[in-house]
């Protein structure tokens, strides 16, 4: 019984693997396959194995697992080739092709899926039940829910996970199982599926020592679907109802139910062995002994033809499994030698790499050290500039106040002695203009001090001429930095021009702004831009002659630094000067 429901839980499974047409040419139609169309290679791979010829010619496919070929062809090809020997009753050497299957399927749910249930049928019938159950709940996880066929791919390999479960034995997981299939052919309103799930349960509770759940299931199953057109079924439901009667002592009504089948019994061998296993007892029952003893004898002989069956099916699997065992031995040699080859052959280009890629570090460490022995020559040269020139502009401003700033010094004495004991317009302006050439040699000192190419000196520079000339102007002074350190270092060119630019804008507005009492001077750095800005609260001048050229002065300082200066009137009132220059 149980071999029995095994072969049906699969024989869609079988029937799916071998019901395409016939083959179109014969072997050679295999072994040509890469010249076919997509369409025909698949027909092709699919086509039902019915001759040696054939099977051999996909052997050879498979086996050499030809690169021209799709892998979908590939894996149609090592499907049918299962299916052959799984028709033939030889599990071992299906289970091989399915496992290299279930391998090159990879991403592809559908063959992958297949595989597993396969491969738990085929594990199930070589009596490994629970290396069944992990194949079988393997495919109930991959099997791809789009395919058009899920449904009844679904319930095979539940019942496929049914039957291992029996064999354990495991009933509670088997009618988890069978439950499962049944819910799935209920969903599909599969009739005769559903007959066999509520048979095949009720075969679980008769083995699990409830027969009278099992007599109802069968009594369900009997209304649900007439099983006459239907042998599988019809062997199922006769086979256990004759189990139940047999076990309440009706040996009559046992012997009536598998008097049911004796039509069938030619039709599969496995059938009749079921058959005369229950008949029997039945007719032992009622004491038909001779009948009893001939049946007996019949079913021995049975089981003495099946088991010779068996072994020369299996002797005949050893021998396929020892030959291709030599040829995969042979074929690992080949791929030994071509793998130490491919070894050998990267050694070398390894060895070649290694001795380039040190040739090239050598380069470019030669390159590198020559470049930071240059880099640090030039890095030496200019400091060594930048030092000869602080020197000399040290000196020169120090000669310069030395000598020409104590000449400007007693000129500025004598004009200023001379105006209090003689005065006279003249001695004025000598004396004016001597002041001025001694603040604007103060200025050019101040610019070119080496020591002053700092934000705090031009700071303090700021501070002392607006003291000088916007407090003398009566203006409220207010100087506001941002951003700018103290010790933070200026290029001389651009505090010079910084300074001169912001002394010409003090000054125009200490002279030019009618009405003005305050002065605000801000300088800022933000977003690498330094910003000065010079803005007074006054009426801008009716004419514009002196304060025109001094703006014309601070534009060209401000181009000369690469930035941009406006200066105008403000909507508020006011005026204002503002610098941004790149810092």
């Amino acid at each position: 019984m149980k071999r029995l429901l095994g072969f049906v839980s699969c024989a869609s499974l079988l029937l799916a693997a071998n019901a395409a047409a016939a083959p179109i040419t014969g072997a050679d139609s295999i072994r040509q396959l890469h010249r076919w169309p997509l369409a025909t290679q698949l027909h092709l791979a699919g086509t039902r194995l019915l001759s040696e010829a054939r099977v051999a010619a996909v052997t050879e496919q498979v086996q050499h697992s030809d690169k021209r070929l799709p892998r979908a062809v590939q894996l149609e090809l090592l499907g049918n080739l299962a299916g052959f020997y799984i028709h033939e009753s030889q599990p071992s050497l299906a289970i091989a092709r399915l496992l290299e299957m279930r391998q090159r399927a990879g991403i592809d749910s559908v063959h992958a899926g297949h595989a597993a249930m396969w491969l738990s049928y085929c594990y199930q019938q070589l009596g490994q039940p629970r290396l069944g159950l992990g194949y079988g709940r393997e495919a109930v996880r991959v099997l791809p829910r789009r395919a058009t066929d899920y449904a009844v791919k679904l319930g095979q390999a539940y019942r496929i996970l049914a039957d291992c479960a029996r064999m354990l034995p495991d009933y509670p997981l088997d009618t988890h199982y069978m439950r499962q299939a049944l819910a799935i052919a209920r969903r599909a309103h599969d009739i005769p599926r559903m007959a066999v799930a509520l048979t095949y349960l009720g075969e679980t509770e008769r083995l699990s020592q409830h027969p009278t759940q099992a007599a109802g299931l069968l009594d369900s199953a009997r209304a649900l679907y007439d099983a006459r057109p239907y042998p599988d079924l019809l062997v199922l439901e006769q086979e256990l109802a004759a189990r139940l009667a047999l076990r309440q002592g009706h040996y009559q009504a046992a012997e009536r139910e598998l008097a049911v089948l004796q039509p069938l019994i030619g039709v599969e061998p496995l059938w009749e062995t079921d058959v005369l296993t229950l008949l029997v007892p039945a007719l032992t029952g009622q004491g038909r002994y001779r009948e009893a003893l001939a049946n007996q004898q019949r079913l021995q002989t049975l089981l003495a033809t099946r088991f010779e069956e068996n072994a020369n099916r299996r002797a005949q699997e050893l021998q396929i499994r020892y030959a291709t065992a030599r040829r995969e031995q042979e074929l690992n040699r080949q791929r030994q030698r071509i793998t130490l080859l491919r070894t050998q052959a990267q050694l070398r280009t390894a060895q070649y790499s290694r001795r380039l890629a040190q040739l090239g570090a050598a380069t470019l460490a030669g390159v590198l050290l020559l470049t930071l022995g240059l880099l640090a020559f030039t890095s030496r040269q200019r400091r060594l500039r930048i030092e000869r020139e602080e020197r000399l502009r040290n000196r020169i401003a120090a000669d310069l106040h030395d000598e020409v700033g104590t000449l400007l010094t007693r000129v500025n004495l004598q004009a200023d002695l001379l105006s209090q004991e003689q005065p006279h317009p003249a001695l004025e302006r000598l004396l004016g203009n001597s002041r001025a050439a001694a603040g604007t040699m103060r200025d050019i000192v101040w610019g070119i001090d080496a020591q002053s190419d700092t934000v705090g000196a031009l700071l303090d520079r700021m501070r002392d001429h607006l003291d000088q000339t916007a407090a003398p102007a009566g203006l409220n002074t207010h100087l506001a930095t941002d951003g700018l350190p103290d010790t933070l270092p200026l290029p001389p060119e651009l505090r010079q021009h910084l300074y001169l630019v912001f002394k010409e804008a003090v000054t125009n507005a200490a002279r030019h702004a009618r009405h003005a009492t305050d002065l605000w001077v801000s300088l800022t750095r933000a977003n690498g831009q330094l910003r000065l800005v010079v803005h007074n609260n006054g009426q801008a001048p009716a004419t514009a002659s002196r304060s025109g050229l001094g703006l014309r002065s601070m534009r060209q300082r401000a181009e000369a630094l690469r930035g941009t200066l406006t200066a105008g009137p403000e909507p508020e009132g006011g005026f204002r000067v503002r610098l941004v220059v790149p810092f």
